[in-house]
């Protein structure tokens, strides 16, 4: 279904944060959002008993990471820690060619669309082939013929550890000079012609990248109006390496908030074991957390000390599983959890999709573009049948909680990206 150069009406539709009735969307031939309103005529595309929301914004994805399903180990000492998982992750990354990673991401490009998912931010750090660098355009070719928007988070990936030890092998496939990033990253930003294709940048972490260099590379996003993202405190080892390199008992989240001046262009992804001092100072100098309830449970990584106030978005990370509301519902109920409580930061199904569209949006700074239905935006929307069981008795008012608590991707019937259905 294509809606370029049509108007569409649903029952419902998620506008300015609520449910409203009987509504019309008129879209230009860009994909563009033009119109809202409640005017119905017959040569309307009519979705009569739909719900339409906001396409969800993936903020995290390591997409090859898809193709170790059925490998997880989990229950056997194979890989009772991140870090022996990690390695089996390396047994994939030995094998990728340029073909493959195509197919892997174009697969689970693909898979996300199904879920309801219209951008993904894609944490980008195997780079190197044949040559150098020569992955990347591949990555960005998979979510152009996927359909999907993409941020390509282009990773700076330096050394293996704080104190730079012996490079494993497989990762001289992320290793690169800061110089030679950047002549890389200007390159790519120059080449870059398609509307649905945008580029940030990333720091893999502070044990993969010096802490000069990542103020550098935060301070060029900065500048540039580009997102910046960094992989911060997701096991406890990258606190006490830190703390042993440095010789004092500061972590990497402590020297990020002392040497540099967060934005909202500034993401920390997991920060499942900063301290909740620290995740407060993020929320107050308007920077961005990341988190990625199914794949922080798969690899049993912990649960983050969030806040009310903190700008939250969510991401599928290894892409084992890929629903995204499933990945809604379990940030609330982690944090519930944790706190033995039913009402933890305000974590309601409201907040919970503005989490996963317009705060997601804001995380990739493509709140202009997407994230919300929208005059000027492009029509970036999934919509649910009401016919499904699951659904038909639900009221205007008790939508949005039964479809974030209890529905899951066999609900969805469209996916829209830039106007056009992109769903299979």
């Amino acid at each position: 279904m294509n809606i370029r150069g049509k108007t569409i009406h649903v029952k419902y539709a998620w506008i300015d944060g609520k449910i409203e009735e009987n509504v019309s969307i008129s879209v230009d031939e860009t994909g563009k959002i033009v119109g809202i309103n409640k005017k119905i005529f017959d040569e309307n595309v009519h979705l009569s008993n739909h719900v339409l929301l906001p396409g969800f914004i993936n903020t995290h994805s390591h997409a090859f990471h898809r193709h170790l399903r059925g490998k997880s180990e989990i229950g056997k000492s194979a890989a009772d820690t991140f870090w022996k998982w990690r390695d089996n992750m390396y047994g994939l990354v030995a094998e990728v060619t340029k073909e493959k990673i195509y197919q892997y991401c174009l697969s689970t490009f693909k898979e996300m669309i199904n879920a309801g998912i219209t951008t993904v931010g894609e944490f980008h750090y195997v780079h190197h082939s044949e040559q150098k660098f020569d992955l990347d355009q591949l990555v960005i070719q998979a979510a152009i013929d996927a359909g999907i928007r993409i941020v390509l988070l282009q990773t700076l990936y330096e050394r293996a550890g704080f104190d730079s030890p012996a490079v494993h092998p497989v990762q001289e496939r992320f290793i690169a000079s800061y110089e030679d990033f950047i002549g890389n990253l200007e390159k790519l930003r120059k080449e870059k012609t398609h509307e649905r294709v945008q580029i940030g940048v990333a720091a893999h972490s502070a044990r993969a990248v010096p802490f000069e260099n990542i103020k550098k590379l935060f301070e060029y996003a900065s500048e540039h109006k580009i997102p910046f993202h960094i992989h911060l405190e997701e096991q406890p080892k990258e606190i006490f390496d830190c703390q042993k390199f440095i010789g004092q008992k500061q972590g990497p989240s402590d020297l990020i908030l002392s040497k540099m001046h967060l934005n909202e262009y500034f993401t920390a992804v997991h920060s499942t074991f900063t301290p909740a001092n620290n995740m407060l100072l993020f929320s107050k100098l308007g920077a961005n957390v990341s988190i990625c309830p199914c794949t922080e449970g798969y690899l049993g990584d912990g649960i983050p000390r969030i806040n009310e106030s903190l700008k939250i978005s969510f991401g599928t990370d290894c892409n084992n599983r890929i629903c995204f509301l499933e990945e809604m519902r379990w940030a609330c109920f982690s944090q519930q959890m944790l706190n033995n409580s039913r009402s933890v930061c305000g974590l309601s199904p409201e907040k919970l999709l503005l989490c996963a569209t317009i705060d997601g949006a804001r995380a990739l700074s493509l709140t202009s573009k997407t994230g919300s239905l929208e005059v000027g935006k492009y029509f970036d929307a999934i919509s649910f049948s009401l016919d499904s069981p699951l659904l038909e008795n639900s009221l205007a008012d008790t939508l949005i909680d039964s479809l974030v608590l209890s529905a899951g991707n066999r609900e969805i019937s469209n996916v829209f990206v830039s106007g056009v259905d992109r769903k299979t």
